[in-house]
């Protein structure tokens, strides 16, 4: 797994965060168009779950969602089309609920994208209700994307070839 690092991170959401309204949505567009699986998964499935209990905390999923698929895009290259079957997306979930039962915080925490899970962080703080119901739907909104950004991982280095690991 090639880690990302602080600059390019922040360079890259940077990048995305200055995009206009239309070629935010041009690129999503042509995510989805391009890797339905995914699209489907982290732009649909994702956000209905979150959407059941605070529509506030599924935009901000969305929006950080696009920035961390912005981000791994930028500096990783885009996903050839159809790289993912929902199969593959199916039982890679799967496997890494499994993992993160029974592997440490520290082990989890050695093998992911340590800036992108910071900046999840402070999104998420940022806009937590501090109510007891606020901070389950935070950690819900927090956990998906954590599981994102792993999923982003394993697809890089698992499915494409010319990813640097």
């Amino acid at each position: 797994m090639r880690i990302l690092s602080r600059a390019d991170v922040f360079n890259a959401i940077q990048q995305a965060r200055s995009l206009t309204e239309e070629q935010g949505n041009a690129f999503l567009s042509q995510f989805y168009q391009n890797n339905p699986a995914i699209g489907q998964t982290f732009l649909s499935a994702f956000p209905m779950v979150i959407e059941a209990q605070s529509e506030q905390m599924s935009h901000v999923f969305m929006d950080t969602c696009f920035d961390i698929i912005y981000v791994y895009a930028q500096i990783l290259g885009e996903l050839p089309t159809n790289v993912v079957s929902p199969q593959w997306l199916q039982h890679k979930i799967k496997a890494l609920e499994n993992e993160s039962k029974t592997q440490s915080p520290a082990d989890i925490k050695n093998n992911v994208q340590i800036e992108l899970l910071e900046y999840i962080d402070l999104v998420i703080d940022d806009v937590a209700d501090k109510s007891k119901t606020g901070q389950a739907i935070a950690s819900l909104t927090c956990n998906l994307l954590f599981l994102v950004t792993r999923l982003f991982d394993s697809i890089y280095d698992e499915l494409i070839a010319d990813t640097v690991h």
